[in-house]
């Protein structure tokens, strides 16, 4: 799988564009991407999704959109998007227009704008402060910079971080991440499809708003990013603190039972977090 990660920015300085594949390498990076060569590019590098850090087209009414809402309400706060009436032509919002561009394009490359259901061969709007949260479990702690807390965030997720040089390059990976994690089932796009979601790289989102991370959080040792549960069960999509949700130790126990008749490599596992081995096994 492939997944094209774009951080639009400001027109004058073109697009950041990173290409993930499914080991969540950094296959392609390439940054100051203008308008007239995006399509070229999204028809050479042949992505199984597109993940954009701008919204599709105005609302179509009001001051803003209810994907932008719903994420507020869990302390997720973009830009509101507003109708054209309050939106075009303002300065603020030539970034915004810009994406609409964006999306133009590579809806003329055959990615037309996700809307709902499965995401491949589509482009999705994403949000790369919203991805972080997410993948973290908690907004970064106060004072905290951007492009190292997110970096922890991606080399957490096993990204590859050498080559992601700038904040728009770190985002831009964000964006491919969660459109990665989109494919693989792992996506959440809350609001009216009718006027744009914004896709979060969960199949859910907690019940409490997030919090910021304790101030101790700068220190890596002490960063309580959520990770994949290691219980080993493809239905399994729980994002856990420690390397097992709650009573998930189970489920990997049995599987390692189960693969331990046939091979020494779960017998040595089993022997190391001090768990019974099968008896026909000892």
């Amino acid at each position: 799988m492939l997944a094209l990660g774009i951080d639009v920015g400001a027109p004058r300085k073109g697009m950041d564009v990173v290409l993930l594949d499914d080991d969540r390498d950094p296959v392609r990076i390439v940054s100051k991407v203008g308008i007239d060569r995006l399509g070229l590019l999204v028809g050479e590098l042949g992505p199984d999704v597109i993940a954009i850090d701008a919204p599709p087209a105005w609302a179509p009414n009001g001051s803003s959109r209810l994907t932008e809402r719903l994420l507020a309400q869990c302390n997720i706060h973009a830009f509101n998007t507003p109708s054209a009436r309050g939106g075009s032509g303002h300065p603020f919002y030539a970034w915004m227009e810009f994406g609409f561009e964006v999306f133009a394009v590579v809806a003329a490359r055959g990615y037309p704008r996700y809307r709902a259901g499965a995401p491949r061969g589509t482009a999705m709007e994403v949000f790369p402060h919203g991805s972080a949260a997410v993948l973290a479990g908690c907004l970064p702690p106060r004072g905290a910079k951007k492009k190292p807390w997110r970096e922890r965030i991606l080399a957490a997720q096993g990204v590859r971080i050498a080559e992601l040089t700038t904040a728009d390059r770190v985002d831009a990976a964000l964006c491919a991440l969660t459109g990665l994690l989109a494919l693989e089932g792992k996506r959440f796009a809350p609001g009216d499809p009718k006027e744009g979601v914004i896709v979060l790289p969960a199949a859910s989102l907690p019940a409490r708003p997030f919090r910021p991370a304790p101030a101790e959080a700068h220190d890596e040792a002490t960063l309580p990013l959520f990770r994949e549960c290691a219980c080993g069960d493809p239905a399994c999509h729980e994002l856990t603190r420690t390397e097992f949700a709650p009573g998930h130790d189970a489920k990997r126990k049995s599987r390692l039972w189960t693969s331990a008749r046939t091979g020494v490599l779960a017998v040595e596992e089993l022997r190391r977090r001090g768990w019974v081995i099968p008896p026909e096994m000892r």
